[in-house]
Order: structure tokens, then C-alpha cells, then sequence
């Protein structure tokens, strides 16, 4: 069963056994490349998000800050969500090409 996964502690929070068991630096890590994921699939990357972007540029963990930076070039180009990709493809292919190496949209096929 999948409630059987949490504890009472974390549930509040989806954070399952396995994962509350990480150190905190990893869970904090997990759950900021996830928000990076999530800017990408907003309708827009607001000014407040762009403000947070840059924050998580300053960050000490090298993947999450350069994962932040990629993600801040995106919401400096092209803030709005439709057409995103196909302005970067025609405009941007830098940023894109540094999407698909980060892997930060995994779940999409990005095409030259």
C-alpha cells in the first residue's frame, strides 16, 4: 500500500521512509532540483521566481546552482510558458543545448 511508505513523521510533508532517512543536505538537494523542474513547467517564471533563482544561483551545491543558472537564462528569455521551447530552439539553441545536457527535462524529447 502506498500510505504504508510514510511514517507519521514527514507525511505532512510526502516525504516517504526511504527518503527521510537521507541526510538533510541530500533531501534539501532532491527537493531543489525538483523546484528548478517545476519554474520549467510554470505558465510563467514571475519576477519573485527569478528572485529565488538567483538565490539558488548562490547556493554552495555546484549542481543545484548550476541546474538554477540554466533555469534563470530560461526565465530571462522567454518568462511565459507558450512557445518556450520552440523561441529557445530559434532563438537560444545555447540554452537548450545546456538543457538537454543537464538533463533537467528528462521527461521531454528536444529535438535540433
Amino acid at each position: 500500500m502506498p500510505n504504508e511508505k510514510f511514517s507519521g513523521k514527514g507525511h505532512r510533508n510526502h516525504i516517504c521512509k526511504k527518503c527521510s532517512q537521507l541526510p538533510k543536505k541530500e533531501r534539501e538537494r532532491i527537493e531543489r532540483i525538483d523546484e528548478l523542474r517545476g519554474f520549467l513547467s510554470q505558465s510563467n517564471i514571475s519576477k519573485k521566481n527569478i528572485a529565488r533563482l538567483k538565490h539558488l544561483v548562490s547556493l554552495e551545491d555546484e549542481d543545484v546552482a548550476k541546474f538554477a543558472n540554466i533555469v534563470l537564462e530560461v526565465a530571462l528569455a522567454h518568462p511565459r510558458k507558450k512557445k518556450r521551447l520552440s523561441f529557445l530552439k530559434r532563438e537560444r539553441k545555447d540554452i537548450i543545448k545546456k538543457l538537454k545536457d543537464s538533463e533537467l527535462l528528462f521527461w521531454m524529447e528536444i529535438d535540433f
